[in-house]
């Protein structure tokens, strides 16, 4: 599985990544126990899976379309950053987010064991390499994404525009072997939340009302490990100030 890890060297595979969502989709996914993949076009940055947007060029100078290979490919987008205020304000609109903690390892392994037919060439996980517009392009027209291990077509999910850097992603990439059995802008895969999830920290904007009542929820579809709030807005103390 180490082909699987792309710009993810052995020492940090089990570090920590986290990924928000609202509430009730988390709640959700409790039920349900699976994750959704989507298709890249379903991202709001225009420069996502760039190359497989364009086309080919034969040797012959025939165009050949990628649509194929493109509506194949899905992705999860998760981020090394513990906690930022941007990250809050962008992934929980509604002020009603939910932030999961796993590691890189572990996500990685869910996606795989769950997957029948040939995981090692249809699931990768890996680090955003951030470029400039012309690293970018450089990049893609030169990048070999036909190759047999499957990592090729991935890779082309890991190039970024510099200006998102601060966002600092991984991300889970599956894609079909065979694109005709890619036939939703969706792909679930099974997943036990209970084992996957090592904490859950919720909105620092939502009431304790609302807070307790989720923390319940999710206590009660069996979730034992830590479930806080957010004290990223809470106010400090009060400074008491000595005068000498």
């Amino acid at each position: 599985m180490y082909r699987n890890y792309l710009n993810i060297p052995e020492e940090i595979r089990d570090q920590a990544i986290y990924r928000i969502m609202p509430i009730e989709r988390l709640i959700e996914v409790f039920y349900c126990e699976k994750l959704s993949l989507v298709r890249p076009k379903m991202w709001d940055d225009p420069f996502e899976n760039w190359l497989l947007k364009s086309y080919g060029l034969t040797p012959e100078g025939d165009r050949v379309n990628l649509t194929n290979i493109r509506d194949a490919i899905y992705g999860q987008c998760w981020t090394f950053h513990r906690e930022t205020d941007a990250m809050w304000r962008i992934y929980s609109h509604a002020k009603q987010g939910a932030k999961v903690k796993t590691t890189i390892r572990k996500l990685l392994e869910s996606l795989y064991s769950s997957t029948d037919d040939f995981p090692e060439l249809s699931c990768f996980i890996g680090k955003v390499q951030y470029l400039t517009v012309e690293d970018m392009k450089q990049k893609l027209t030169t990048h070999d994404f036909f190759d047999s291990t499957g990592a090729g077509t991935a890779e082309t999910l890991l190039f970024k525009r510099d200006s998102f850097e601060h966002e600092n992603e991984v991300r889970l990439i599956f894609h079909f072997p065979e694109s005709n059995k890619a036939t939703n802008d969706i792909h679930q895969f099974q997943i036990n939340p209970r084992e996957l999830f090592d904490e859950i920290v919720l909105d620092p904007r939502i009431g304790e009302d609302i807070f307790q009542s989720k923390r319940n929820a999710l206590k009660d579809k069996g979730f034992s490990k830590s479930i806080e709030q957010s004290e990223l807005y809470r106010p400090p103390e009060e400074l008491i100030i000595e005068w000498l």
